[in-house]
C-alpha cells in the first residue's frame, strides 16, 4: 500500500471513531470515564453483578447494564426504578454530591437494595458543571439479614449470660457471712446450679460454632449404640433430678459415617430436651432403628409438647416456646438449632412431631454411608 492509500486509510478509521463518539451514550460513557471502544466494553459492564445507570447531564439514564434491569422491579413504576432515577436527577444539580442508602422493596418478601449515586462533574472544584452521574445499586437482603442474625445472636448471648452470672454474684453476697448452715447449703445449691447453666450454655455455643465451621475434625465409622449409651449415662444425673426416667430401644450395632463428637452432641440435646421439657413422673423415649439405607433416631417424650404456631421456628438459635419454663429447666436455647446443623452437615432429615399438652417426638434419619459436607477425610 502507498503512502496516499495509508493516509486515505487513517482518515476513514478517524472519521469512524469521530462517528462513534456522536452516539449519546459512547459519548456521555467516554465522558464519565467508562470506555466504550467496541462492544466488548458493552459486554464486560453485562458481565457485571452490580447495576449501572449512567444518566447524561441533564440527568436522562442513557445506558444501564443487563444487571440493573434484572435487579430493577421496573423502570417506570417500581420502587427501585424510580428511587434510582430520582437520584439521578438530583445527582446532575449545581453542588450536588454523592448520596448512598438502602431501598427497601414492599411485599411478603421484601428485598433491600444499596443505591450508590455520584455525580461526574468537570472544571476547577470553585467552578464545576455537571456533566452527568452513574448510580450503582446491588441487592444486599442476605447482608441485611446476617448482620439481624448477628446482632440478635451477640444480643441474645448477652442476656443469656446476664441471668445466671447475675444471680451468682447476688448469692454469693448473700452467702458472705451466713452462718446458718441450712442457709449455706441452699444459697451454694443454687451457686452450683447457675454456675451450670452458665457452663452448659458455654459448651452449647461452642458445639455450634463447630459444627456450623466444620471445623471438628474428619469422618469416621460410629456406632451410634456406643454413643447413645455414653449420652444416656451422662443425661442420667439430670434425669433423676427432675424425676423422669429414661428407657432406650437399641440395636446391637448402629454404624454410620459421621462425625463422633457432633453426632454425641446431637444426642445429648435431644434427650436433655426430653428430659428438661417433661414433668416429674414422665419418661424419655429413645429409639435407634436401621431402616433401609438410613438409621433412624427417635427421642419422644411426654411433656409440655410445643404448639403447633411454633413448630417451625424451634429449630432457630435462642427461640424459646416458654421463656418462663426455660429459666426454670436452665435451656439455654440452642439444642435443636445444633441438632438442625448437624444433620445437616451428615446430609440427613429431622422432623418434629408435638402437640400442646401431649409430648413431643423429633425423629433424625441419617444416611447409613453417605460421607458428611465438608469431611476433612
Amino acid at each position: 500500500m502507498g503512502i496516499a492509500g495509508r493516509r486515505r486509510r487513517a482518515d476513514f478509521f478517524k472519521y469512524r471513531a469521530a462517528s462513534s463518539d456522536q452516539l449519546p451514550g459512547r459519548r456521555v460513557a467516554s465522558e464519565l470515564g467508562v470506555t466504550t471502544s467496541g462492544p466488548t466494553s458493552a459486554e464486560a459492564l453485562d458481565m457485571l453483578s452490580t447495576g449501572i445507570v449512567l444518566a447524561d447531564r441533564t440527568g436522562q439514564m442513557v445506558r444501564r447494564n443487563a444487571a440493573a434491569d434484572a435487579l430493577v422491579d421496573s423502570w417506570d413504576d417500581g420502587v427501585v426504578g424510580r428511587r434510582v432515577l430520582e437520584r439521578l436527577s438530583d445527582a446532575v444539580r449545581p453542588g450536588a454530591s454523592a448520596t448512598i442508602e438502602q431501598v427497601r422493596t414492599p411485599g411478603v418478601q421484601p428485598r433491600v437494595y444499596e443505591v450508590t449515586v455520584r455525580p461526574v462533574g468537570v472544571g476547577s472544584p470553585i467552578g464545576q458543571t455537571s456533566n452527568g452521574a452513574v448510580a450503582l445499586f446491588d441487592d444486599i437482603t442476605e447482608r441485611v439479614r446476617v448482620e439481624a442474625v448477628r446482632r440478635d445472636f451477640v444480643a441474645n448471648v448477652s442476656h443469656e449470660l446476664k441471668t445466671p452470672v447475675g444471680a451468682i454474684s447476688l448469692l454469693a453476697e448473700a452467702l458472705e457471712g451466713e452462718r446458718d448452715l441450712e442457709v449455706v447449703e441452699r444459697l451454694t445449691g443454687r451457686i452450683g446450679n447457675e454456675a451450670r447453666r452458665v457452663s452448659d450454655l458455654v459448651e452449647d455455643l461452642l458445639d455450634l460454632r463447630s459444627i456450623e465451621e466444620g471445623d471438628v475434625g474428619g469422618a469416621t465409622t460410629v456406632d451410634l449404640v456406643e454413643v447413645a449409651a455414653e449420652v444416656l449415662e451422662r443425661v442420667q444425673p439430670l434425669a433423676q433430678r427432675r424425676g423422669v426416667s429414661m428407657e432406650a430401644g437399641l440395636p446391637a450395632v448402629a454404624r454410620v459415617i459421621g462425625n463422633h463428637a457432633q453426632l454425641l452432641s446431637l444426642l445429648r440435646n435431644l434427650l436433655e430436651n426430653g428430659v428438661k421439657y417433661s414433668d416429674a413422673g414422665g419418661s424419655v423415649q429413645l429409639d435407634i432403628a436401621k431402616n433401609g439405607d438410613e438409621m433412624v433416631v427417635r427421642v419422644a417424650d411426654r411433656g409440655i409438647g410445643i404448639p403447633q404456631r411454633d413448630h417451625d421456628r424451634v429449630f432457630e438459635r435462642f427461640y424459646r416456646v416458654d421463656r418462663a419454663r426455660a429459666r426454670d429447666t436452665g435451656g439455654s436455647g440452642l439444642g435443636l438449632s445444633i441438632v438442625r446443623n448437624v444433620v445437616q452437615g451428615h446430609r440427613g432429615s429431622v422432623e418434629l412431631a408435638s402437640q400442646e399438652g401431649e409430648g413431643t417426638t423429633v425423629t433424625v434419619r441419617l444416611p447409613v454411608g453417605l460421607v458428611p459436607l465438608g469431611a476433612d477425610l
